[in-house]
């Protein structure tokens, strides 16, 4: 015997499907007393975790994502050596053939700086 859709043997069943379909099962009152104590378990726990956190200001936020001072003292040492070498570039940087390629932009601002007009 072949099965296919046409089949009339699962009739019988049809009945006992459609009343199932049409029962809605409720949570037993233990069971739903249990998952609200739960919540409010949960509920209050979360919340006193973020009361107890301050808040903090913009310097430690930006310390933390840098990567912590680690970070911050080679972030220094890179901003000061920077400024170092750019304000006093030392002789052995430069010789004389790189010396023809450097162009002052504003050589007035240098007469301005000195302080007379020459």
């Amino acid at each position: 015997m072949s099965m296919s859709d046409k089949d009339d043997a699962g009739e019988g069943l049809d009945v006992f499907f459609e009343a199932a379909r049409c029962q809605v099962p409720a949570p037993s009152p233990d069971l739903l007393a249990r998952v609200l104590a739960d919540a409010d378990v949960a509920q209050q726990a979360h919340s006193a975790a973020f009361a107890a956190a301050p808040r903090q200001g913009i310097g430690p936020r930006l310390y933390r994502l840098l990567g912590g001072w680690p970070a911050m003292a080679g972030l220094a040492t890179a901003a000061l050596t920077g400024i170092w070498i750019g304000t006093a570039l030392p002789e052995g940087l430069i010789g004389t053939a790189e010396a023809a390629y450097l162009v002052d932009i504003t050589p007035e601002m240098a007469f301005d700086l000195a302080g007379g007009d020459f």
